[in-house]
């Protein structure tokens, strides 16, 4: 069953996808490309009591989206776990008789709700997430019991039992950079590594959007070339990528779907020297923006974070802006934040932001912008294109001209390429508190 996806996310969707200029200048620097990291051991799960699944949403139009899943023995509530590559995502699970509800650390409802078939020791039921941009989204799930996360199970061939390895010797090898061409999003990149069984992880980053984080999966052999099947799942992510691998290893076609609501084609080919330009940038011949509560800011070298409590991105991003808060605060830095969460309801936008704050221990000051997803793109700063994204940060002098730029996040999947965008971010921002220091001393 699928519901949810309603008019209004198509045409705002579109719009921020539309939104994306190809002629916009890199705002950030071009990152240096590490060699290729070789393929390491796959990651074994901590052994807790309880059972394993091998579990799957129905993604129609699609596939399947097979995630392992980890919940407590029947009876017992408490911390439940998925498996993605090197991501452990941690749930909340409740037993009631034969029913179980498992629930993710989000501020919206991000559901597994499932019964216990006992017969077969099946979990069937649905996964509901809702957020404002994508509304209600309704996914059948099922859970069959295997005896551990193995990762070279993850997509198992059709109509074989669970747990059954995906995995078969395949000369054709994935691992290394990928440039990325997508319908809507437009440019993008992807970096995967493999292991000699043919198991799979890495991430892509689409356009100017956060990365697709965490994916996981399989290389299986598929007339002369290869299948490449790739998902996460951790209660607001749930992306699925398959891909026809060619021969020769160095291009493949497919589909990436998030949430079954987003599904888009892409081609890509091997690029080993290929590097994402940012292209979020101001409109040509501004160099201010208008935030809503800014004012007070002026005359003070500030980070203005554009964010939703929603994004993946912004919540992964969150963590190291506390970092640079806590360390150039003290020598003159600002932040402000100021949310989109597509919601006309103050109320309820107020409680998702406290929520937010409590979750990251956020200290600098968070409003809310009122809209919906059909007035998003209206709302944003005027001064602002090339996005399709978020979170967006700007550097903002004490004059108030905006220096630097910059959309989407690469989060802690991305290994050295988000190491390089940290580093980035503040040898920006001690250029930012430098030079307003000097002025004032001066």
């Amino acid at each position: 069953m699928v519901s949810g996806a309603s008019g209004r996310v198509s045409r705002a969707l579109l719009v921020v996808a539309l939104m994306v200029s190809a002629g916009c200048k890199e705002s950030s620097p071009p990152p240096t490309t590490p060699p290729t990291a070789p393929a390491r051991a796959a990651r074994q799960p901590p052994a807790e009591p309880g059972t394993w699944y091998r579990a799957r949403l129905a993604y129609d139009g699609v596939g399947e989206l097979p995630f392992f899943l980890h919940v407590p023995p029947v009876g017992q509530n408490g911390r439940a776990y998925v498996v993605n590559g090197d991501e452990t995502a941690d749930f909340q699970a409740e037993w009631r008789d034969n029913e179980i509800t498992i629930t993710g650390p989000w501020a919206y409802t991000s559901m597994i709700e499932a019964q216990l078939r006992p017969g077969n020791k099946n979990l069937e039921g649905t996964w509901t997430r809702d957020t404002p941009l994508w509304g209600a989204v309704v996914r059948n799930f099922l859970a069959v019991p295997v005896p551990a996360a193995d990762p070279r199970t993850r997509f198992s061939p059709p109509g074989a039992p669970a747990g059954s390895p995906a995995t078969a010797a395949t000369p054709i090898n994935v691992a290394g950079i990928w440039k990325f061409e997508f319908a809507a999003h437009k440019e993008g990149k992807g970096r995967f590594e493999q292991g000699p069984d043919g198991v799979v992880r890495g991430y892509i980053k689409p356009g100017m959007l956060g990365d697709v984080r965490f994916l996981a999966g399989n290389l299986q052999p598929s007339g002369g070339g290869a299948k490449l099947g790739l998902s996460t799942f951790n209660g607001n992510a749930a992306n699925l990528v398959l891909a026809d691998v060619a021969a020769d290893g160095n291009s493949m076609s497919g589909i990436m779907s998030l949430q079954n609501v987003w599904n888009e084609r892409f081609t890509a080919k091997r690029s080993d020297d290929f590097t994402l330009a940012n292209k979020v940038h101001l409109k040509e011949g501004k160099t201010t923006v208008t935030l809503r509560g800014f004012d007070k800011y002026k005359g003070k070298p500030t980070m203005a974070i554009i964010f939703a409590t929603w994004c993946s991105s912004c919540n992964d991003a969150y963590p190291f802006f506390r970092q640079l808060y806590a360390t150039y605060h003290a020598q003159g830095l600002e932040m402000f934040g100021v949310a989109y969460d597509l919601n006309d309801d103050e109320k309820i936008n107020n409680t998702q932001l406290e929520a937010f704050r409590v979750k990251h221990q956020i200290p600098w000051e968070q409003i809310q912008v009122p809209c919906t997803p059909e007035t998003w793109a209206q709302a944003m700063p005027p001064e602002i294109e090339g996005w399709d994204g978020l979170p967006i940060v700007l550097l903002i002098k004490p004059d108030g001209t905006v220096p630097v730029v910059f959309g989407g996040w690469l989060g802690p999947a991305t290994g050295a390429d988000g190491e390089r965008l940290r580093q980035w971010l503040e040898e920006q921002i001690k250029e930012l508190v430098g030079s307003a220091g000097a002025k004032t001393k001066g």
